[in-house]
């Protein structure tokens, strides 16, 4: 049961991004690049799939996808030639409001009825098995 409740508030997460971003033509991986990005100023490939734990080819794809749509401009880093390095358009930073505004509303409707400390004790429980699990890969 708990990995079908964990599938079902990952998938209802991307879900709930594309349908509220349909406008703006961003999938819910294209979502979290942009999120990350606007943390992280001049990341690169390596960076985001290390901190997604997922494959760079995925990242790699993402990332062409938002370069075509005009969302980030990548560069050949002067100090290592074989480096990227990844940033927002203004069109990009255009959307950060959105985006803020998408996770805050994201937020408030998967916690309804939840109590502060019920969260707050849910979101550590979270981080220490992403951690369990990192260290088991």
């Amino acid at each position: 049961m708990l990995m079908s409740n964990l599938s079902i508030i990952v998938r209802g997460s991307q879900v709930y991004s594309t349908r509220k971003l349909t406008g703006f033509g961003i999938n819910s991986a294209e979502e979290y690049i942009l999120m990350y990005l606007m943390g992280h100023k001049d990341a690169n490939q390596d960076a985001i799939a290390k901190f997604f734990a997922i494959d760079k080819g995925s990242v790699a794809r993402s990332l062409q996808k938002l370069e075509g749509k005009g969302f980030i401009t990548r560069k050949v880093n002067d100090d290592n030639q074989r480096e990227k390095v990844i940033s927002l358009t203004e069109k990009a930073l255009d959307l950060k409001a959105v985006l803020s505004e998408l996770l805050v509303d994201w937020r408030s409707a998967m916690y309804e009825g939840l109590t502060e400390e019920e969260i707050s004790a849910f979101e550590n429980t979270v981080d220490k098995v992403a951690v369990n699990i990192t260290k088991i890969l």
